[in-house]
């Protein structure tokens, strides 16, 4: 077992910004030491097991938050079933399980990080208790951004911009765009009836956040590695369905392409909301404004 190992601890929901920072500091303090990195995460929300009514939809699944922090460079990465036994750890017994069971000698803890059954709330509890297991607690400063004048970069604030609709701020702050990926299923084929065939998407993690309803300027990536623009309709198609509950659908209309994608994955990069979905008074209305929008949709940047 390797015995000089700093590591650091979190749901790294997202794997945003903030999550970077505190990695390439965990990086840092790694070179300064001579010591290898780990990293450990859950495999989902500790409120699935407390409050299950409770639990905030992800912004990545698992495998993705995986394939991300492994990009990060980290030597090890660790994701501990979060079940009762977790649960009742104490911060004293889940750092001895950190230091026995995986050789760390150093934990770096996130600004607002708290862990153990008791919640210590003070830093030097963490210290005071690290220093007896043979653990360095080390504290991470918040990683702050000016142009952020109402929000702090973390995975709540993203949740909220994305439910907002403000999928550009979720952007900034995640450091990249905002992704769903899944698998394209038959729908009623309402769009081919207009001229603007659509892909209905469902998505692969069903835990996973959706945008606020309205049309969405996207970009597509095809499974054969091909990159699309796109635009994609989160709503109910108040148009065209006239269903007595229609259900909230994902569809993605994808741009001078032609083909056929049902049963296979496709990921959609949101770029900007155009506008709300809203019911038009006519077909011909409805197709003079989709066109307007991929117009619009072609004119953004990559």
């Amino acid at each position: 077992m390797d015995g000089n190992k700093i590591a650091t601890v979190g749901m790294f929901d997202g794997v945003h910004r903030g999550h970077r920072a505190l990695l390439e500091r965990l990086h840092s303090e790694a070179r300064q030491r001579g010591a290898s990195t780990a990293v450990f995460t859950f495999d989902r929300h500790p409120l699935a097991l407390i409050a299950p009514e409770r639990v905030p939809a992800t912004l990545m699944s698992l495998s993705d938050k995986i394939k991300a922090l492994k990009e990060s460079g980290a030597d090890q990465i660790e994701v501990l079933h979060f079940d009762n036994d977790l649960r009742s750890l104490t911060a004293r017994q889940f750092l001895k399980m950190l230091h026995d069971d995986y050789g760390v000698t150093a934990l770096l803890m996130g600004f607002n990080h708290r862990f153990g059954s008791d919640r210590l709330d003070d830093l030097s509890e963490y210290e005071r208790i690290g220093g007896e297991l043979g653990i360095d607690i080390i504290r991470a400063d918040e990683l702050r951004d000016e142009s952020l004048t109402e929000r702090t970069i973390c995975s709540s604030s993203i949740r909220e911009a994305i439910a907002e609709g403000d999928v550009a701020a979720a952007a900034h702050m995640l450091g990249r765009p905002f992704a769903i990926q899944g698998k394209v299923i038959h729908g009623r084929q309402l769009g081919r009836t207009i001229g603007f065939p659509t892909a209905n998407i469902e998505p692969s993690d069903g835990g996973l956040m959706t945008p606020l309803k309205g049309v969405y300027a996207v970009n597509v990536s095809l499974p054969d590695g091909e990159r699309r623009r796109g635009m994609v309709n989160i709503g109910v198609r108040p148009t065209v369905d006239c269903s007595a509950r229609p259900e909230i659908s994902v569809e993605v209309y994808i741009a001078d392409w032609e083909g056929d994608l049902y049963g296979k994955e496709i990921r959609l990069e949101f770029i900007k909301r155009l506008r709300d979905e809203r019911r038009f008074p006519d077909i011909d209305s409805l197709r003079r404004q989709l066109t307007f929008d991929l117009e619009e949709t072609k004119k953004l940047q990559p």
